[in-house]
């Protein structure tokens, strides 16, 4: 919620507080993603683990301490994938760029998958370049070099 509060109002997510996720999807039409985040780790994999088996959704770690959770196949390569498709390109021409393990489907999907330099290691063997911290030029470099 502090994050949240951080940004733009026009950039804001719609977050609130629940005690259940259960009843949270339940109330809903359809659920695009949301994000559970926790201090105590070994809680987070126990609760990831029981939305999983209980209701059929796919959990993917964005952070050290918080994890997305989406329909199963709803992710990030998927989704541009399919915009990348809807206007009339195609995936090895497109760089993806990505730091944590929410990304790796991006990453694989992408003609060129950069990891970032922070990325855990995990993240770096899987991508078929690594670039700079996302602190610094990373992201220019890999375009001055592939693109332009």
């Amino acid at each position: 919620m502090k994050w949240s509060e951080t940004l733009p109002e026009s950039q804001r997510p719609t977050m609130r507080h629940v005690n259940s996720f259960q009843h949270a999807i339940n109330e809903v039409q359809s659920i695009w993603k949301f994000a559970t985040s926790s201090p105590d780790l070994a809680k987070l994999r126990e609760v990831t683990a029981q939305i999983e088996n209980d209701t059929g959704l796919s959990c993917e770690w964005s952070w050290f301490d918080q994890v997305d959770i989406a329909k199963k196949g709803n992710s990030k390569g998927m989704r541009l994938k399919q915009w990348v498709e809807s206007q009339g390109m195609r995936m090895k021409d497109v760089i993806a760029f990505g730091d944590n393990f929410n990304d790796l489907s991006m990453l694989k999907t992408a003609g060129l998958g950069v990891a970032m330099g922070n990325s855990e290691d995990a993240i770096k063997e899987q991508a078929d370049l690594v670039t700079l911290d996302n602190t610094q030029p990373g992201i220019a470099e890999v375009i001055r070099k592939y693109v332009l």
